[in-house]
Formats: C-alpha cells, structure tokens, sequence
C-alpha cells in the first residue's frame, strides 16, 4: 500500500500486522521474491508483529485480507468494527493467505492485493483521507 500511495504523492502512516504469525517470524522467501519482482522490496530482516489495540487506536482505517479476518478484528477489538474493510472490497474479492502455498499463489495473492490497494486509495483519495506530500530542498 505504502508504494501506491506514495507514487501519487501521498502522506500516510501504514503498517502491517497480524493476528496468528509467531512474533518475530521472517517473511517467507516466496513473498520476498514475488515483491522484488513488483520493485517493492521487503527487507528480510522484517519481522511479524501481532495486532495491539494501539495499532487499532491509533489506526483510520484497517485492512483485511477475508471474512474471518473480519470478524476476528470485530471480536478482538470491537472499536475496530467501523474502520475494518476487506482489502478486495472493491474488487469482489476475498484474500486468501498463500502462506504454505507454492509460489503461483504468492504471485496471484500480490495481483489481488494490489488490485484492491489501487481501488482503496482512489477511494481514499476522493473521501479526502489523504494530505499531499510536501517536497523540500536542502
């Protein structure tokens, strides 16, 4: 999400997380290679980090990848029910977790989820959610 926006100039804070990858955990090799296929590198030296009620809080809006993420975030953090949209929303699309898949997946699961970022972040744009980066010079 973070490329999109900032390909179009846009200020954002965003941020991953999860509800059931051990803490710590490396990115898979798979989803480390299909990014640096797309230019987005993910530095392996990433770690997974579980979802906490100050990421909620602190949070505009929050992403998921299907229904039960849904409505595991709506059970876990009921504060979160307004602001919790499937990322393939505008897309007709759940997402599915290639996790344990082989490689094909990773690369279909990358397709959808930038095909639901793009349609996110139109949206956001026209809803006004969205500052225009500033560029200076030194």
């Amino acid at each position: 999400m973070f490329q999109q926006i900032k390909k179009k100039g846009l200020e954002a804070m965003v941020f991953s997380r999860g509800f059931s990858a051990p803490i710590g955990r490396a990115p898979h090799p798979y989803a480390i290679e299909v990014a640096a296929r797309r230019g987005v590198p993910i530095d392996p030296a990433k770690r997974a980090g579980l979802i906490s009620s100050v990421d909620i809080n602190s949070a505009s809006v929050i992403f998921v990848m299907d229904l039960g993420h849904k409505r595991e975030m709506h059970q876990r953090f009921p504060t979160a029910t307004g602001k919790t949209f499937l990322l393939g929303q505008w897309t007709g699309e759940e997402i599915s977790d290639p996790i344990n898949q082989p490689f094909e997946v990773f690369e279909r699961t990358w397709g959808l989820c930038e095909a639901g970022v793009q349609a996110w972040v139109e949206r956001l744009v026209e809803a006004g959610m969205f500052g225009k980066t500033k560029v200076g010079t030194a």
